[in-house]
């Protein structure tokens, strides 16, 4: 089987996008409380539809030029915003996704300027660009289902700054 540039380009980029996030979550998110109920979905599901995406991408038809160059579109904006979301949080790194520690301060630079939950978006990116470049509707549930952990960390993540010293600051912010 010989695959094309598309289908190794898109193949190349989700293994970039998965070492990063892989990255983030060893070397710089910190784990207050261990591994929550939350972050092992996160880490079971994507690792099981990591499998699929890249299953899809290698082993199903030729991607043709115009969906291989969005998806690598897409799979380039995920990896720009999330290396973006990174820097701007060097200086203090956050806690892990489903953290149950309170906020410590409100980062309002680099790309959330722009929205409040970059890394998440660059994780939608990362598994929409998958869909993109195989148009392969039987992978819209891995989105769906990532989109749905990802509402509920951020839904969890503002309602502890609501509870937190950094409440008003954070509304305004909003």
């Amino acid at each position: 089987m010989i695959l094309s540039r598309w289908s190794l380009l898109s193949g190349g980029l989700l293994l970039a996008c998965l070492a990063s996030f892989r990255w983030g979550m060893v070397k710089f998110f910190s784990q207050p409380a261990g591994s929550t109920i939350g972050m092992r979905a996160i880490s079971i599901c994507g690792a099981g539809f990591a499998i699929l995406h890249l299953a899809a991408i290698l082993l199903g038809p030729v991607i043709p030029a115009s969906r291989g160059l969005a998806a690598a579109l897409l799979y380039v904006c995920a990896l720009g915003l999330f290396w973006w979301a990174i820097r701007a949080n060097s200086p203090r790194p956050l806690s892990a996704a489903f953290s149950p520690d309170s906020p410590q301060h409100l980062v309002e630079r680099g790309p959330y300027r722009l929205m409040r939950h970059p890394f998440y978006c660059s994780y939608l990116l990362t598994w929409g660009a998958g869909i993109v470049a195989t148009g392969m509707i039987w992978l819209v549930p891995t989105l769906a289902v990532m989109l749905g952990i990802y509402l509920r960390a951020a839904k969890i993540e503002e309602g502890k700054f609501t509870r937190s010293p950094l409440a008003s600051s954070y509304e305004r912010y909003r």
